[in-house]
């Protein structure tokens, strides 16, 4: 374990965090914030699977200096948020609706509305941002995704079929997917074998945090969490017209997790939406080298600016 990390790592004076309870899907959902006296604007962070917002401390303070509220939402069954029932490891799902009515619960009970909102989103967080766009706006102005999931790498070919197995294996859903395991720190090795990142700092946040606080260890997903995360690429990738405001979609080169034509090809359907291609980049844009991290930050500034 890493005993010592950067300061920029960790929480800042003006850290916050807290819990609601959505009545619609009874889930208990923890979302930590960074409130600016100064702020503008709100800014929504949208964690990828098995992340939390401790994660996203140098992101929100790289905002927050720019004159944003930030939050960051747990989703269901991960970070603080309510995990499953006999065994908090396994990374379960009752669908994308649920999640999209959390995300809504924190925008309309948790948040000011007298101020712009824009979405920063990662992986299977940038799936959600992109599913919430289709369905509803609020005051959203723009989003900016990094490596979102709009199809999985491993189903870039069959993901139909794989669905309508999935659908059969109903009875089974609880268990983890195959080689599934609950979280053991050598899940996201320090070496070449590493899909996440290639920055020698920020590739040890994630294990840091598990370590420090293991009640935000979390294990392998479930059946029913790839079943639902495959009907809902399909969902959005056939409503992708729908988004009306403007998109950042950033793929990372180096990509093993998400399917980067799939995310090349949502920039031509989504009427206004810019794609950046970052080279030397694994999964984790945000969790990335300096050069490559900023680019993708300051791209989403840029674009949030635009809007005011």
């Amino acid at each position: 374990m890493t005993d010592i990390i950067d300061s920029c790592f960790l929480p800042p004076p003006n850290w916050q965090c807290d819990f609601f309870t959505n009545p619609d899907t009874k889930h208990t959902i923890r979302f930590c914030s960074l409130p600016s006296e100064r702020a503008t604007a709100n800014l929504v962070i949208l964690p990828g699977l098995s992340e939390f917002s401790e994660k996203y401390i140098e992101t929100a303070n790289f905002f927050n200096r720019n004159n944003f509220n930030v939050t960051i939402i747990d989703w269901a069954y991960q970070g603080h948020s309510s995990r499953y029932q006999g065994n908090r490891h396994k990374r379960h799902s009752n669908g994308y609706d649920a999640d999209i009515s959390d995300l809504d619960f924190l925008i309309n009970h948790k948040l000011s509305n007298d101020k712009p909102l824009y979405f920063l989103a990662h992986s299977m967080g940038g799936h959600i941002a992109l599913r919430y766009l289709i369905k509803r706006t609020n005051n959203i102005k723009a989003a900016a995704m990094s490596a979102p999931m709009i199809q999985i790498k491993d189903f870039k070919y069959g993901a139909r079929i794989a669905e309508i197995i999935l659908k059969l294996l109903t009875p089974l859903h609880h268990t983890y997917v195959p080689g599934g395991n609950d979280w053991r720190e050598d899940n996201r090795p320090e070496n070449k074998k590493d899909v996440f990142s290639c920055d020698p700092k920020r590739k040890k946040i994630h294990n840091y945090w598990n370590l420090k606080d293991t009640k935000l260890q979390i294990g392998s997903p479930t059946l029913k969490w790839l079943y639902e995360s495959l009907k809902s690429i399909r969902f959005v990738q056939r409503n992708l017209t729908k988004i009306k405001i403007p998109v950042l979609l950033a793929t990372a080169d180096e990509e093993e997790l998400v399917d980067n034509y799939a995310i090349i090809k949502a920039a031509k359907i989504i009427p206004h939406a810019k794609l950046i291609e970052l080279e030397n980049s694994k999964h984790e844009i945000m969790m990335e080298t300096d050069a490559v991290r900023d680019k993708f930050l300051n791209e989403a500034l840029s674009l949030f600016k635009a809007q005011e």
